[in-house]
């Protein structure tokens, strides 16, 4: 067996994803993200060693915004960074994290964590994505670190997110979207 084979590709950067963003980089990366209530579909084409992450924290769109901050404009827009990168619908391999509820926490939102699973999946059917694997709902927020070069994922299920903005974030809040380091 030839150990060359099963090495870790070198990985360039690490790169903190918020709410709202999606990301295809070019080069191997770790994408690291933390979801509450909203949702992170990741997507890995293992011919190309690609892989990707788009995380939404809305169901549906509110009024004319069509950002990334919205289900259907997220995944769409994912898949699309596949498809002109090169990959086949055929080939990915699309796994959902998420869709977490937290009774504890003070908000006139409980049950958005589902609404965001059940419009995701929803959306990945209609798009002919087949979802590998899922870690969705419950009341623990999870933190997630997916490595772009081999489609592996890294999941903690924590407590310590309790705030009401984390968990149900209000849209026009701000925020440090994108972060690299």
């Amino acid at each position: 067996m030839d150990n060359a084979e099963h090495m870790p590709l070198p990985v360039s950067r690490l790169v903190m994803m918020d709410p709202g963003y999606l990301c295809l980089p070019a080069s191997p990366a770790r994408l690291c993200t933390q979801v509450a209530s909203g949702v992170v579909v990741t997507m890995f084409d293992r011919q190309r060693s690609l892989g990707g992450m788009g995380h939404y924290l809305h169901p549906r769109r509110m009024g004319s915004e069509s950002t990334s901050i919205f289900a259907a404009p997220a995944l769409v827009e994912l898949l699309n960074m596949f498809i002109q990168a090169g990959s086949r619908l055929d080939r990915l391999e699309t796994f959902v994290y998420g869709g977490s509820d937290n009774p504890e926490v003070a908000s006139n939102e409980f049950g958005r964590g589902g609404l965001n699973l059940r419009a995701g999946l929803e959306i990945l059917t209609k798009l002919g994505v087949r979802v590998a694997g899922t870690d969705i709902g419950g009341r623990y927020a999870r933190r997630l670190v997916f490595y772009t070069a081999t489609g592996e994922s890294v999941v903690a299920k924590v407590t310590d997110v309790l705030s009401a903005d984390a968990w149900y974030p209000r849209l026009g809040g701000g925020s440090t979207l994108g972060r690299q380091s």
